[in-house]
C-alpha cells in the first residue's frame, strides 16, 4: 500500500516536473509565431486568451506585450493606454510580502513580474513614437526625456558597487534632439545631440554595442553651425572629419527600422560547493569559482539538521538566448536613390549586460533559496527518509529561474535621415534577408509635414539557426 502511494506521488511529481520546465518562451510560442507572420490582430487575441499572461503576477508583462502589438497595429492611442497601465504598475511600490517569500523559497517566476530595468525605459520610447504618429510632438518629447530620467532614478536606488552600467541611453538623447528640431527648439536640439555624442566619446566611441552614428555627428555639426557656435562646429568637424552640410530643403524624412526580436530568457545552472570546515556562528560558506562567489549561508541550529547534504548544489540562473534576425540589412529608396540605415540601439547587448548587473545583485537571494530547500529536505529526511527523498525531488523540480521577459521588443533599431523635396510623396523601404531574398514596403509622405517619421518593423527571425 505504501509502495503504491509513493508510486502515484512520483507520477504526480513527474507531471509537475514537465509543467514547471516550460519557460515563458515556450508558453508564448502561439502568439510569437503570429508576430513572425505579421498577423498582429491574431497575436493580440492570443495574448488576451493566454492563461499565463492573465495571471495577476504577470499583469505587467501582459500590458507590455499588448502595448507593443497595438503599436504594430498602428493603434497608437490604445498602445499608449496599455503602456500607461504598465507605467502605473512599475511605479506601484507596494510589495506583496507573501508573494516574495514564495519566490525566494520555491520559484522566482511565482513572484509578481517587475520587468528588467531597460524594459522600464523602453516603454517611453514607444510612447514617444506613438505620440509622434498622433502628431503630439510635445508629448513625444516628454516621453523621450523620461528615458534618461528613469534610468537615473533606477540606478540611484542601487548601492555603490552594484549599479547598472546602463546609466544613460544615447538613442533617447538622439531622439530628443530630433524632436526638439521638430518643435523648433534648435538650441535644445544641439544640447541633446552633444550629450549623445559625448556619451559615446566617454565610452571610447561605442556605447552598448553601438558606434556613433554618422548622421548624429552630422546633425550636431549642422546645428552648431545654424546657432553660430563656431568653436563647437570646428571641434566636432575636426574630430569627425566632417563639415557642415547646407540644407537643400526644409523637409526631411526620419526612418526607424526595428529588426528581429530581442533574445528570450532561458536558464543555466552553476554548481556551488561547501568549503571545508564550518563556522561557529551558524554559517557555512558555499563557493563557485566560475562566478568568483563565496557566500555565507545560515545553518539550522537543530542537532538533527546537519548541513552535510549541502556539499554540492546546483543553482539556476536566467540567461538570454539569441534569436538571429532574418533580415541582415535594409535601405530607404527615394527617387531611385538608396540610403543605408545605421545601427542606433542594440537591445540584445543591453539586455545581456543589464542581466549580468542584476545577477550580481541578486545572487545571494538565489543561493539562500537553495539553502532553504536543502535544509527543509534534511529536516524532513531525519524524520522520514522516503518523504525526505520526495521533498528533495520537489526541490529539484522547483529550482527554476524566472524566464519572463518582454519578448516583442526588437533585437536592434537602425535609423537614417533623408532630405525630401516637395514632390516626394512616397518612399520605399527594402530589406534583404541572409539568403538574399528581398521584401519591400511603400509609405505615403504627408506633404505638409516638415519632418516625417516612419517606423518600419521586420520581426522575423532566422529559424535555420
Amino acid at each position: 500500500m505504501k509502495a503504491t502511494f509513493f508510486k502515484y506521488l512520483f507520477v504526480l511529481t513527474f507531471v509537475q516536473l514537465i509543467i514547471s520546465c516550460a519557460s515563458y518562451h515556450d508558453l508564448s510560442i502561439d502568439y510569437q509565431e503570429q508576430i513572425q507572420q505579421e498577423n498582429y490582430e491574431s497575436a493580440y487575441k492570443k495574448i488576451e486568451k493566454s492563461k499565463f499572461l492573465n495571471k495577476k503576477r504577470n499583469k505587467l508583462l501582459n500590458y507590455l506585450e499588448k502595448g507593443k502589438i497595438a503599436h504594430l497595429q498602428k493603434e497608437y492611442k490604445l498602445s499608449n493606454e496599455l503602456f500607461n497601465e504598465a507605467d502605473i504598475l512599475i511605479e506601484d511600490h507596494k510589495n506583496n510580502f507573501g508573494n516574495q517569500i514564495l519566490g525566494v523559497l520555491t520559484n522566482p517566476e511565482k513572484e509578481t513580474y517587475r520587468s528588467e530595468d531597460f524594459e522600464k525605459v523602453a516603454i517611453h520610447y514607444y510612447k514617444a513614437l506613438n505620440y509622434i504618429f498622433l502628431n503630439q510632438y510635445d508629448d513625444a518629447l516628454v516621453e523621450a526625456k523620461r528615458i534618461n530620467l528613469q534610468l537615473q532614478k533606477i540606478n540611484d536606488k542601487y548601492p555603490e558597487g552594484k549599479k547598472n552600467r546602463y546609466t544613460s541611453d544615447a538613442f533617447s538623447l538622439n531622439l530628443q534632439g530630433l524632436l526638439y528640431e521638430v518643435t523648433g527648439n534648435l538650441n535644445d536640439a544641439f544640447i541633446s545631440y552633444r550629450n549623445a555624442v559625448e556619451l559615446y566619446l566617454e565610452n571610447e566611441g561605442s556605447y552598448f554595442g553601438v558606434s556613433i552614428p554618422t548622421q548624429l555627428k552630422q546633425d550636431l555639426i549642422n546645428t552648431a553651425h545654424y546657432l553660430g557656435f563656431t568653436s563647437d562646429e570646428l571641434r566636432y568637424s575636426e574630430l569627425f572629419k566632417l563639415k557642415y552640410t547646407p540644407k537643400t530643403t526644409e523637409k526631411s524624412l526620419i526612418v526607424f527600422w526595428e529588426n528581429g526580436m530581442i533574445p528570450y530568457k532561458s536558464q543555466t545552472y552553476f554548481t556551488f560547493t561547501q568549503l571545508p570546515g564550518r563556522y561557529n556562528n551558524g554559517f557555512v560558506t558555499i563557493t563557485n569559482e566560475e562566478l568568483g562567489m563565496n557566500i555565507p549561508v545560515p545553518v539550522s541550529s537543530s542537532q538533527n539538521s546537519r548541513f552535510s547534504d549541502l556539499s554540492v548544489i546546483n543553482v539556476s540562473f536566467p540567461k538570454y538566448e539569441d534569436r538571429p534576425s532574418y533580415f541582415s540589412n535594409a535601405k530607404v529608396i527615394v527617387d531611385q536613390k538608396k540610403y543605408p540605415l545605421e545601427l542606433v540601439q542594440d537591445y540584445s547587448v543591453i539586455a545581456k549586460e543589464t542581466l549580468k548587473d542584476r545577477t550580481l545583485r541578486e545572487i545571494g537571494k538565489v543561493v539562500l533559496r537553495l539553502a532553504a530547500k536543502k535544509m527543509s529536505e534534511k529536516i524532513i529526511k531525519d524524520q522520514n527518509a522516503n518523504l525526505g527523498a520526495l521533498v528533495g525531488l520537489f526541490n529539484a523540480i522547483t529550482e527554476k529561474s524566472d524566464t519572463r521577459n518582454w519578448q516583442t521588443l526588437p533585437n536592434k533599431i537602425y535609423y537614417t535621415r533623408i532630405p525630401l523635396e516637395d514632390q516626394n510623396t512616397q518612399v520605399k523601404i527594402e530589406a534583404t534577408g541572409f539568403n538574399g531574398n528581398k521584401v519591400h514596403k511603400e509609405f505615403e509622405i504627408d506633404p505638409n509635414q516638415k519632418i516625417t517619421f516612419i517606423n518600419y518593423n521586420t520581426p522575423q527571425i532566422n529559424k535555420a539557426n
